[in-house]
C-alpha cells in the first residue's frame, strides 16, 4: 500500500520516539498481563521481550467511560516491523525469544494492553468454547506469561458461575471477564490457595469472553469450570457443619446449602492448608498432617462459608503385606500392596530394603518392583512411624521366550519410480494370517505390519515392533518390494523411492538382540546371503554385502535364518488366480511359504503343515527351504516355464524347528 506523506512523516516522528525511548525512557511491559494506558497523557512507550519465539498478538481493549483512538507501532530497534489503529488486535507478528522490542502507543482515552501467543484459546479472537449450563476443562498454563481465553453464551439469563482451580502447588490464577467489544465488566475474586471464582448475570444470547493467566508470570495445571442456576443468586450460604476434628487420616463429608431455595447452588471448595487436610469439589474433607486448617466454600453472588478443621495424630500400630511371596518372570514388574494399621494413622510412609541390593530385582520408591534376572530375593517394608516391619520373599524365573514377527510391504510406488505391487497388501496379509496360525516353542507371534513405508519408516518399524527384545527371543522380519543389486549391495527400493541397503537393514536388526529370521521377497534378494546363481562375476562381489568386504556372510552365525525369494540376478515373480486380475496377486514366494507353514493365501483358510516333511508337527528351515524352492518353480511352470526364480537359504541343512501348529485340529 503506498504510504501518504503524513504517513511518513508519523513513521519518522514513531521512529525518532523509539530511538530516543531506547536510550532508557520505556517502560516494561510484560507479556500475559494486561497493562492500563493513558493515553490522554501523550504517547506511551515500552519495551518488552518474548519468552518464546512464536506470533504474538498485541491487543488493545478500551478502557474507561470515554472512547480510546491510539495508533500502535512495533520497533525492533530502529526497524519499524508492524504498526496499526484498527480492531482489538492491530498487530499479529512472529517474535524471536529473547529479543527487546518497542511498543510505542498514541491516541486519546484509556486502553488495556495485551502481548500474548497467538494461538486457539490463546488470543482474544480465537477463544475455547465454554458451555455456562455446566462444562469444564484442563488446561495447562505452559509458558510464563501465556493467557487463555474463552467465550461463553448463555441461553437463559439466569447467574453463571465459574471458578478456576490450580491442581499444581504454588500456581496462581486470575480471571477477568469481558464483553464481545473487549471491555472488561467484572474481575474474578481470587482465593488464598490460588483459585478464582467469578459470577455475573448475562444477557440470553449474548457472548462473553473470559480471560485466565497465572500471576507473576506462573506455570501449571488447572480445572475451569462453570455452572449456570435458575432462580436468581443466593442470599446466603451455610455448611452442615462449623467444626470438624478429624483422627489422622479419617474422611468426613461436609455439605453446602444456598438460600432462598432455588438460587444458583454451584458450590467450589478449598482447604486453606491442603498440607494438613485436603477437600475434594464434592465436598469430602480428608485429614492429611496433625494440624488445624479451614475448609471455605465460595458460592455465586461473593459467598463464603468456612469450617475450622483440626487433625489429631494416629500413630502407626502395624503394616501387612497383601502378598508374602511373589513369582516373577525377569523382565516383568509388579506392584507391592500393603496396608498400614490402623488404616487413618497419621503417617502412612514406608522405607523399602532390597536382599541382594542389585542384580535380582529392582525396587522403586512407591513399590514397584522389576524382575531383572533369575534368582531369588527378599523385600522388607519399614514404617517410618514405629518402625514396624513386613517381608515378602521374590523368586525370579528365567524370562519367557517372546516370539514376534514385522510384516513390511510396498506398494503404491510413485508412477516416476516404478509400478504398483498390487500383490504386495496380499502377500503381507497372508504371511499375517500364517503366523497367526503357528507358534514356537508352544507360544504365539505377535504380529506387526508396515505398509508403504520409507526407508526411515522401516527402520523404525524395526525398532518400534521388537523394542525390549532379549536374548533369548526369536524375531522374524518379512519385507517385499521392489529390488536390485548394485555396487556390491542388495537394495530395497520403498514406495517414495527412498533405498534402503541390506546393510542397513543388517545394522537395524543386530541391534534386535535373539535369534533372528529374515524371509527377503524381492528381485535380487539372494545378494543378502551372498548367493548367485551362474554369474560368477556378481558372485566374487558379494559375500560380503553385510560385512562390508569379500568374505563369508555373517548370516552363518548361530543369530540369523534368512530365506531369500531369488538368487541375486533373479526377478522375483508373482502371480494371480481367478478372475480378480490385480486383486488376485500375490508374490510366488508368498505362496510357497504359507502353504509350506499350513495357510493358503488363495483359498484364505488353514490347512496341512505341507512343508513338514517327517510329520513332527514342526518346519525347520531346510524343510521350508526344500518346499518353497519346489513350489515356486511349480509355481512359474504354469506360465509355460518362461519365468526362473531359485529359492536361497542360509544356512543351508538347517533342522532346527522353525514354525510349529499353535493347536492341532
Amino acid at each position: 500500500m503506498r504510504k501518504t506523506l503524513l504517513s511518513l512523516l508519523c513513521t519518522a516522528l514513531l521512529a525518532a520516539c523509539c530511538l530516543a525511548c531506547a536510550e532508557g525512557a520505556a517502560a516494561a511491559l510484560p507479556t500475559g498481563a494486561l497493562t492500563l494506558v493513558d493515553l490522554s497523557r501523550g504517547e506511551q512507550v515500552y519495551d518488552f521481550t518474548p519468552p518464546s519465539g512464536s506470533v504474538y498478538d498485541i491487543c488493545v481493549f478500551p478502557a474507561g467511560e470515554t472512547e480510546t483512538s491510539y495508533h500502535a507501532a512495533l520497533w525492533l530497534g530502529d526497524e519499524l516491523l508492524a504498526e496499526g489503529d484498527a480492531g482489538l488486535a492491530p498487530i499479529s507478528e512472529r517474535l524471536s525469544a529473547g529479543a527487546t522490542y518497542t511498543l510505542a502507543l498514541s491516541g486519546s482515552g484509556q486502553a488495556r494492553v495485551e502481548v500474548a501467543r497467538h494461538a486457539l484459546s490463546r488470543c482474544f479472537e480465537l477463544p475455547m468454547a465454554l458451555n455456562a449450563a455446566g462444562d469444564g476443562y484442563s488446561k495447562a498454563i505452559a509458558r510464563s506469561g501465556d493467557v487463555h481465553w474463552y467465550s461463553i453464551t448463555a441461553a437463559v439469563s439466569d447467574p453463571v458461575v465459574l471458578a478456576g482451580l490450580p491442581t499444581e502447588e504454588g500456581l496462581q490464577l486470575e480471571a477477568s471477564l469481558f464483553n464481545e467489544s473487549g471491555r472488561l465488566l467484572a474481575e474474578a475474586t481470587r482465593t488464598a490457595g490460588g483459585a478464582f471464582l467469578m459470577d455475573f448475570m448475562p444477557r440470553a444470547g449474548r457472548a462473553y469472553r473470559v480471560r485466565v493467566s497465572a500471576a507473576n508470570g506462573g506455570t501449571g495445571m488447572y480445572s475451569l469450570m462453570t455452572a449456570q442456576g435458575e432462580g436468581g443468586l443466593p442470599e446466603a450460604l451455610l455448611l452442615s457443619e462449623s467444626a470438624l476434628h478429624l483422627n489422622g487420616r479419617e474422611s468426613r463429608r461436609l455439605t453446602a446449602t444456598v438460600s432462598p431455595e432455588g438460587a444458583a447452588s454451584a458450590v467450589f471448595w478449598e482447604s486453606s492448608d491442603p498440607a494438613v487436610a485436603r477437600v475434594t469439589q464434592g465436598g469430602v474433607v480428608t485429614g492429611v498432617h496433625p494440624g488445624n486448617a479451614v475448609i471455605t466454600a465460595y458460592g455465586a453472588g461473593a459467598l463464603r462459608a468456612r469450617c475450622r478443621v483440626e487433625v489429631s495424630r494416629v500413630p502407626v500400630e502395624g503394616v501387612r503385606l497383601a502378598d508374602e511371596r511373589l513369582e516373577l518372570d525377569a523382565g516383568e514388574t509388579a506392584a507391592l500392596e500393603w496396608e498400614i494399621v490402623p488404616k487413618n494413622a497419621s503417617e502412612p510412609g514406608v522405607t523399602f530394603a532390597v536382599d541382594p541390593a542389585a542384580g535380582i530385582v529392582a525396587l522403586s520408591g512407591d513399590g514397584e518392583l522389576k524382575a531383572l534376572e533369575e534368582g531369588a530375593a527378599s523385600v522388607t517394608l519399614t514404617t517410618v512411624d514405629g518402625g514396624f516391619r513386613a517381608s515378602c520373599d521374590i523368586e525370579v524365573r528365567p524370562a519367557p521366550r517372546r516370539y514376534r514377527a514385522l510384516l513390511v510391504g510396498e506398494q503404491n510406488y510413485a508412477a516416476t519410480v516404478a509400478s504398483p505391487r498390487l500383490g504386495s497388501a496380499n502377500s503381507v496379509a497372508g504371511m499375517r494370517s500364517m503366523l497367526n496360525h503357528l507358534s514356537m516353542g508352544g507360544e504365539r507371534f505377535e504380529v506387526a505390519t508396515a505398509l508403504d513405508v520409507s526407508r526411515d519408516g522401516v527402520l523404525k518399524a524395526i525398532a518400534d515392533a521388537f523394542d525390549g527384545a532379549a536374548d533369548g527371543d526369536v524375531a522374524v522380519f518379512y519385507i517385499t518390494c521392489h529390488g536390485f543389486y548394485a555396487d556390491g549391495m542388495t537394495c530395497f527400493q520403498m514406495y517414495d523411492g527412498s533405498i534402503l541397503t541390506a546393510q542397513e537393514l543388517r545394522l537395524a536388526l543386530d541391534r534386535v538382540p535373539g535369534e533372528l529370521v529374515v524371509l527377503a521377497d524381492c528381485c535380487g534378494s539372494g545378494g543378502i546371503i551372498g548367493r548367485a546363481g551362474t554369474t560368477a562375476d556378481i558372485l566374487a562381489g558379494i559375500d560380503g554385502v553385510f560385512g562390508g568386504a569379500a568374505g563369508p556372510s555373517v548370516f552363518d552365525s548361530s543369530r540369523y535364518r534368512v530365506l531369500a525369494s531369488a538368487s541375486v540376478e533373479q526377478d522375483s515373480y508373482r502371480i494371480g488366480f481367478g478372475d480378480g486380475g490385480e486383486s488376485d496377486m500375490a508374490t510366488v514366494f508368498a505362496r510357497a511359504v504359507c502353504e509350506g507353514c499350513g495357510w493358503s493365501i488363495e483359498r484364505a483358510a488353514r490347512g496341512d503343515l505341507l512343508a513338514d516333511a517327517n510329520d513332527d508337527d514342526r518346519v525347520s528351515l531346510d524343510e521350508l527351504y526344500r518346499y518353497a524352492a519346489r513350489r515356486v518353480t511349480a509355481y512359474l511352470a504354469l506360465d509355460s516355464g518362461r519365468y526362473v526364480q531359485t529359492v536361497r537359504v542360509s544356512p543351508e541343512g538347517e533342522t532346527h524347528g522353525l514354525f510349529e501348529r499353535s493347536g492341532r485340529e
